[in-house]
């Protein structure tokens, strides 16, 4: 996990960049967010908090590494799920791996299942399959597992590299 760094706010939205994009760093929250790892990433669409986001392969080659919007297909390759709601062009921090509390999570699967995106925008459901989860890792997206069964379309999740 990278260290974290002094002064970095998590639930920061910024209009210009304030860090090198695609800057991961320890979450410097602790306590529920100790051994988290966060992003810096720009928008490229509305992003609410709590989203699923993946890479936007349609920005320009330079930027998408860290230019991410929202998953909105069971295909996605999940990147991390949104601190802060977003506008297009908007700066702000992804969680990538650790616990993230009440991400957006249709109302599919218990603790334990694994999740992926779905086509509901932003939102994380259980895997259609391992096979399909797997895939997904494979092809370079990460692995989130459901932590509690969700309500009202919220759950913790698990995310990982």
């Amino acid at each position: 996990m990278p260290a974290p760094a002094q002064g970095v706010d998590p639930l920061r939205v910024d209009t210009t960049a304030q860090y090198a994009s695609g800057y991961e760093i320890g979450d410097p929250r602790g306590g529920t967010f100790a051994g988290n790892t966060i992003k810096y990433v720009q928008a490229n669409g509305a992003i609410t908090a709590a989203d699923a986001v993946k890479i936007d392969f349609a920005a320009t080659a330079a930027n998408r590494r860290f230019t991410v919007i929202r998953t909105a297909a069971v295909s996605d390759r999940l990147e991390g799920i949104a601190n802060v709601t977003l506008a297009s062009g908007q700066f702000g921090w992804i969680t990538v791996n650790g616990f993230f509390p009440n991400a957006s999570n249709l109302n599919a699967g218990v603790a334990g299942s694994t999740l992926a995106p779905s086509a509901t925008a932003g939102a994380l459901t259980i895997s259609p399959s391992a096979a399909v989860a797997d895939a997904i890792v494979v092809a370079g997206g990460r692995r989130a597992f459901a932590l509690v069964t969700p309500t009202t379309n919220v759950g913790d999740i698990l995310i990982g590299g």
